[in-house]
């Protein structure tokens, strides 16, 4: 059973773009020290679409070695043809993944109806061992997975979830009434995290809880608790900085909070660049503004 809060975990290059696994050691244990249930392995927050598949089956191997055991792995295994997909999935669940997270096919996202959609999920979850999460991501691939053929996949047994990045609360609370309570219904970003949980949501993939995790872990457990005036107070501060690390600045933005914070974010891999250094200064002002940073 899937809740709670995971974050989609960056991956940390050098300057020459190989990925720095003593960075990301570092990175693993201070996450693994945290309230997050889990992360997410090779999501968008740590630029999958820029690694070869030999990479991410090493980079996967290495996580399941040097993090918190009793926390949950879920791996990211979208491929553009069903049979890679297929295949990725089954080397992962080797490598010790307990779920992955599906991104639909978008390259033809013309043809994307959701007839071929429904086949491509259900054909992945038939054929491997482990759990799927669904990711709906509209942003970034131009194709948004109605509530309704949610509903409909959420009856196959090896679909246990879906991670909305929509910010579309009316469609999240359509797929979590129209599903189990046994499915887990994630929102995808910070700035909506309170209210999906007002409608049922189980818990949330989130880019702002590889910075800050504890902030993000603990709305939830003030609104579990029935403090939904903390709860409210606590989402509006997340709201600004949350933006400024995901839609305003990206990765690069969240890279050089991580280095801020006591983490090591490294270097984006190219076409993105490091962030500027006006830009920096504004993320330093929103952590100090928070409180997660001294002055």
């Amino acid at each position: 059973m899937f809740k709670g809060i995971y974050t989609p975990i960056v991956t940390p290059f050098d300057v020459d773009e190989k990925i720095n696994y003593d960075y990301m050691k570092h990175n693993l244990e201070k996450w693994g020290q945290t309230d997050l249930d889990g992360i997410v392995v090779l999501g968008s927050n740590g630029e999958f679409v820029y690694l070869s598949k030999e990479e991410k089956l090493e980079l996967v191997s290495f996580v399941k070695k040097n993090f918190n055991p009793e926390k949950k792995i879920i791996v990211g295994t979208a491929c553009e043809s069903t049979r890679e997909t297929i295949e990725l999935s089954k080397e992962m669940a080797d490598r010790g993944a307990d779920a992955v997270l599906l991104l639909p096919p978008n390259y033809f996202k013309g043809r994307m109806k959701e007839d071929i959609l429904y086949k491509y999920y259900t054909d992945v979850a038939d054929a491997i061992s482990i759990p799927v999460m669904i990711y709906n991501m509209p942003g970034n691939t131009g194709i948004n997975i109605s509530s309704g053929l949610v509903a409909k996949l959420a009856k196959h047994p090896n679909i246990v979830g879906i991670k909305d990045t929509s910010g579309n609360i009316v469609q999240i609370s359509e797929i979590v009434r129209d599903t189990d309570e046994d499915f887990a219904v994630f929102a995808g970003n910070a700035g909506y995290l309170l209210p999906a949980l007002a409608v049922g949501a189980r818990g949330a993939t989130l880019a702002l809880a590889n910075i800050m995790p504890e902030e993000c872990c603990k709305l939830v457990s003030l609104f579990k608790e029935g403090k939904l005036d903390e709860a409210r107070e606590l989402q509006l501060k997340l709201i600004e900085i949350n933006f400024a690390v995901t839609g305003r600045f990206g990765i690069p933005a969240l890279k050089y909070a991580l280095d801020l914070l006591g983490y090591k974010g490294g270097h984006p891999r190219r076409p993105l660049v490091p962030l500027s250094e006006e830009n920096q200064e504004i993320i330093k002002e929103l952590l100090i503004k928070y409180g997660v940073l001294n002055q």
